[in-house]
């Protein structure tokens, strides 16, 4: 496992940086290893910028790429998944901030986060957010050749069993 990265969220922004890396799934948190994810050994570029927003908040633009192998959920076999995912993440001291913002704003995507920042937990985060909630092949064909199977209704011979009326 590689080191995690850990930034001061309030000197990342007030130096306006960037930091830009790959990681590995297999490097991530264990919760982050979706049983959709069919090859973990996948690696997801990214790239985090700072600034502030409106309100003098400090705003993370989080850019996630990478080629993933999901399991289609039709059929169980591996398919590419091209992510490309970007997130404006706002950063709040408390719950109770955060409530309140997103009450005012319900696009507001936002998380609480003290001083320190563990860069790989936001990583998880919008993987596992940016992944399919029923991955499938856009032309899986699983589902069609079981309805249009010339194999007879088993519900068939039923039929004749029914009284007239």
């Amino acid at each position: 496992m590689s080191d995690r990265i850990s930034i001061d969220a309030e000197a990342f922004a007030a130096s306006g940086q960037t930091l830009q890396g790959k990681v590995s799934l297999q490097d991530l948190d264990a919760r982050s290893h979706s049983p959709d994810i069919a090859d973990l050994a996948a690696e997801v570029s990214y790239s985090l910028a700072a600034g502030r927003d409106d309100w003098d908040r400090i705003r993370l633009r989080l850019h996630l790429a990478g080629s993933l192998k999901l399991c289609c959920q039709r059929c169980l076999q591996p398919f590419d998944f091209e992510l490309d995912e970007t997130a404006q993440v706002v950063l709040f001291a408390d719950e109770e901030a955060l409530d309140q913002a997103v009450q005012d704003d319900d696009t507001l995507e936002g998380m609480v986060c003290g001083r320190e920042l563990d860069v790989y937990s936001l990583l998880e985060d919008q993987i596992l957010m940016a992944l399919p909630f029923s991955p499938k092949h856009e032309n899986c064909g699983s589902g069609e050749t079981a309805v249009q199977s010339d194999k007879p209704n088993p519900f068939a011979a039923l039929a004749g069993l029914k009284k007239p009326d």
